[in-house]
């Protein structure tokens, strides 16, 4: 928990958290989850092709690092970037000023998706991002295979462990390869079956469900 949270918490009635360990010994934590926007699952396949313009056929690759860890993971999709083209259709978003001149008919990139990141969402068959915690519950709500990449920082290696410990993401560790993550996840459809059950387990509409009791009963 960060510092303004840890001050905001003293002032609270109630604190709610979206991992176990960080619950406090007292009445006023709850574990709740994370709350999710419900309309990224609104997305439309017909779109999603539309924008890409990719078509059924290979598996959609969707590929983010966020604001502050895009350069490291767009090293490692560019570095490998026949691989993963020859197995996936990628859309890479890229982070603002990040821009690539690779191209393939497998692949298009964004620097920043907004509203139409749900249309995404709605081909995407495999996901590589970061931990933060707003875009895990986001997987667990739309219960897609993923494969992590975690800051450095405390809180993202945090939610990966979690995430990890519940069977609902793959981890990258350093020394990976991640295409061969991706190509592995990819061909074990058990897996793949495992990580969508437990990340419905841990999905973040129970999240919104609990907090709406919570606020109206304060």
């Amino acid at each position: 928990m960060g510092l303004a949270n840890r001050i905001a918490s003293k002032l609270a009635a109630v604190v709610c958290v979206a991992f176990p360990n960080l619950l406090k010994k007292g009445k006023k934590y709850r574990m709740t989850g994370n709350p999710i926007r419900p309309e990224i699952a609104t997305g439309s396949v017909k779109e999603g092709y539309k924008l890409t313009g990719f078509k059924k056929g290979l598996p959609v690759l969707l590929v983010w690092g966020g604001s502050q860890g895009a350069a490291e993971i767009n090293d490692m999709i560019l570095g490998d970037f026949e691989s993963f083209t020859r197995e996936f259709q990628i859309v890479h978003i890229t982070g603002k000023g990040k821009s690539t001149s690779k191209k393939s008919p497998n692949y298009v990139h964004f620097e920043y998706l907004g509203d139409e990141l749900k249309h995404v969402y709605a081909i995407t068959n495999l996901v590589i991002g970061r931990a933060g915690a707003n875009s895990l519950y986001e997987l667990a709500y739309l219960k897609k295979p993923n494969i992590i990449i975690p800051l450095g920082n405390a809180d993202q290696i945090n939610n990966a462990e979690y995430f990890e410990e519940k069977g609902a993401s793959v981890i990258y560790k350093k020394g990976d390869r991640l295409f061969d993550l991706a190509h592995n996840l990819w061909q074990n459809s058990a897996l793949q079956e495992i990580i969508k059950k437990s990340l419905n387990q841990i999905s973040g509409k129970v999240a919104n469900e609990e907090l709406v009791k919570i606020i109206l009963g304060l």
